[in-house]
């Protein structure tokens, strides 16, 4: 845990890239991606020996990137307009006091969109896997009716030759 030198940062309990890295179980290279790619969602805090700091906030924010990464349905370009429209707004100053309460409120709702949009998809999935279970059925039971018809001719021969096809012998 670094100390920062913004007067107004010094209450507030900050971590280095390295905790946070190690907090989120992700490289120091991928927080300092998030970093750049959200710089809009994040505080740009250094400490007094210039190294990378983040706050409460900005782990929370960072929490969500990587929630909605992991679930592969968003890009990046929608995870910014997830995060801009559930209230997470670029993390200044004047802007921090009072913001953990809104904060709070916008990931409990972004919680609750991000389940009903789970639960849709393994709907989806479900009904999906139901239709090819079913498909896979009827093909193997259409393969295995073949299969016996096919023993059956072989354990069993006809008696009488087909006359299917002596017609041609009539000319």
């Amino acid at each position: 845990m670094e100390i920062v030198d913004n007067p107004q940062v010094d209450t507030q309990q900050t971590y280095s890239l390295s905790e946070v890295a190690k907090y989120l179980n992700v490289s120091e290279g991928t927080v300092r991606n998030w970093e750049r790619g959200f710089s809009e969602f994040l505080s740009n805090y250094r400490n007094r020996y210039n190294h990378r700091t983040f706050t409460v906030e900005d782990v929370q924010v960072m929490e969500r990137i990587k929630g909605l990464m992991e679930s592969r349905l968003f890009t990046q370009a929608g995870i910014k307009h997830m995060l801009s429209n559930r209230g997470f707004t670029a993390s200044n100053p004047t802007a921090e006091q009072g913001i953990t309460a809104p904060v709070q409120q916008a990931t409990a709702a972004f919680d609750e969109e991000y389940k009903e949009k789970l639960l849709i998809a393994l709907n989806s999935l479900g009904s999906e896997l139901h239709s090819l279970r079913r498909e896979m059925r009827e093909d193997l039971k259409g393969t295995l009716k073949r299969e016996i018809d096919h023993l059956t001719l072989l354990l069993f021969p006809p008696s009488q030759p087909k006359k299917s096809w002596s017609w041609w012998k009539l000319f």
